[in-house]
C-alpha cells in the first residue's frame, strides 16, 4: 500500500512541476524586435577605430537596420595620406553601399550576430605606371614614370560579425574583398618598342574594427 502511496505522490508532483516549466516559458519574436527598435532605434552611425589610429584616414559608416535579419547602408572613407610608402598604389576616397544579411543568431536587438555582406566599392584611387622605351638604348631602356589617378567600381564580399547592448552601442569587425573592373595595363597608348610596368591594383580590401551607436 505505501508503494503506491509514494508513486501516486510522485506522480502528482511531477505533473505540477512540468505544468509550472510550461507557464515560464518566453518565446521571442519579431514583436520585442520591434519595440526595441523603437527603444535603442533602428539607425547606426559607426566608425573604423583601425583607420582612425593607425593612419590618417576616416572611414565612417551609417546602417539602417532593416529587420532582424537584413539591413543596408553606406561607408564613407577618406585618405590624408600624401602618398603611400607600403604600395604603389592608394585609395584616396571611396563610397561603399552594401546590403547585410543576418544569421545563425537572431537575437532580440535585430542587426546583430554573424553577417555576410554584399558591397559595391566607388573609388578614387592613385597608382605608378612605369614606362620603357628600348629605342633609345639597347641596354640601358628609357624610363618614364607617371602617377595616374582614376575612377573605378568594385564589387564584392564580405562576412563579420556584431554585437549590440542594451544602451544601443555596437562593436563589429568585418573583412572583404572586391574586384575593380575598369583594370588595364595601359599598353594601347605605348608606341611599339615600348612596354609598361602599370601598378594598377586589381582587388581591393574592405574590412576593420568599428564602434557605433544607434539612435
Amino acid at each position: 500500500m505505501r508503494y503506491y502511496l509514494v508513486l501516486t505522490y510522485i506522480l502528482f508532483f511531477n505533473q505540477i512541476f512540468s505544468q509550472d516549466v510550461q507557464q515560464v516559458e518566453v518565446l521571442k519574436n519579431d514583436k520585442q524586435v520591434t519595440e526595441l527598435f523603437d527603444e535603442i532605434g533602428d539607425s547606426e552611425i559607426k566608425l573604423d577605430v583601425i583607420d582612425f589610429l593607425t593612419q590618417p584616414a576616416l572611414n565612417i559608416g551609417y546602417e539602417i537596420i532593416n529587420d532582424s535579419y537584413s539591413s543596408y547602408g553606406a561607408e564613407a572613407f577618406l585618405n590624408f595620406n600624401d602618398n603611400n610608402a607600403t604600395r604603389s598604389w592608394s585609395e584616396k576616397f571611396s563610397l561603399n553601399p552594401f546590403y547585410r544579411f543576418y544569421f545563425f543568431n537572431k537575437t532580440d536587438f535585430g542587426g546583430e550576430g554573424y553577417f555576410a555582406e554584399l558591397f559595391i566599392k566607388f573609388a578614387n584611387i592613385e597608382y605608378d605606371r612605369n614606362t620603357y622605351f628600348y629605342d633609345a638604348l639597347p641596354n640601358e631602356p628609357y624610363i618614364i614614370s607617371e602617377e595616374i589617378k582614376a575612377w573605378d567600381i568594385a564589387p564584392g564580399v564580405g562576412v563579420g560579425r556584431k554585437w549590440v547592448n542594451k544602451k544601443g552601442w555596437t562593436f563589429e569587425y568585418m573583412i572583404g574583398v572586391g574586384r575593380y573592373l575598369f583594370t588595364n595595363s595601359g599598353n594601347d597608348d605605348v608606341p611599339d618598342g615600348g612596354s609598361v610596368s602599370d601598378y594598377r591594383p586589381e582587388a581591393t580590401f574592405k574590412g576593420g574594427i568599428s564602434i557605433g551607436k544607434r539612435f
